[in-house]
């Protein structure tokens, strides 16, 4: 007959016992109070659109290579609060970034090679919302060899460029970054896309 356990022995059990009743009694009542909470995080458009707004003018500085102007370096990143104007301008370049890379992707797969030039107008391998830039005018598409340039006019323009008179050779393609949206002196924004930064 074995032995009947020792004064330590219970009271470890007792112990053990008590600390998994109380790790049960917590367990159900977290699962209750878990099931009885509402999660609502639907957030509506004009919650969410500060939010982007901001993010997007902050990514700008990574995507688009602003023209120099008096005081440019003043204010490299403006906030909502002191300078909204500049928040919001700055996630329209975003967002003709956006586009522009979308759009030379799609034209460079989508389109033959060799030395043409052409409106976003009758680029119908692309929805007609993304053949428009921000401010609702259609792009120009210069492709030289494996290599696509994307105009804008940019936010003064008052109408879409005149694809026609744009003059650029392949060579003259060298001197643009890639991936990257390039204002020109005169508010022009130009973007080439080649394989190595198409979006895929």
């Amino acid at each position: 007959m074995a032995p009947p356990p020792s004064k330590l022995a219970r009271v470890i059990a007792y112990g053990l016992g008590v600390t998994l009743l109380a790790f049960a009694c917590l367990s159900l009542w977290i699962f209750l109070a878990v099931r009885s909470m509402r999660f609502d995080f639907h957030l509506s458009q004009a919650d969410w659109e500060p939010f982007a707004t901001t993010l997007k003018s902050t990514l700008s500085n990574f995507f688009v290579i602003k023209r120099p102007t008096a005081g440019s370096d003043q204010i490299k990143f403006p906030d909502a609060q002191h300078d909204a104007e500049a928040v919001r301008r700055n996630a329209k370049l975003f967002d003709a970034w956006t586009a522009s890379l979308k759009l030379g992707s799609a034209a460079l797969k989508n389109t033959s090679g060799g030395n043409w030039v052409g409106s976003s107008a009758d680029a119908n391998y692309l929805a007609p919302q993304d053949r428009v830039d921000p401010w609702s005018h259609t792009f120009c598409l210069l492709r030289r060899g494996d290599d696509v340039l994307v105009v804008s006019g940019g936010p003064k323009a008052s109408d879409s460029p005149a694809c026609r008179d744009i003059r650029l050779q392949a060579k003259d393609f060298a001197e643009f970054p890639r991936g990257k949206l390039l204002e020109s002196p005169a508010g022009y924004l130009m973007l080439v896309v080649d394989k190595v930064h198409a979006h895929q």
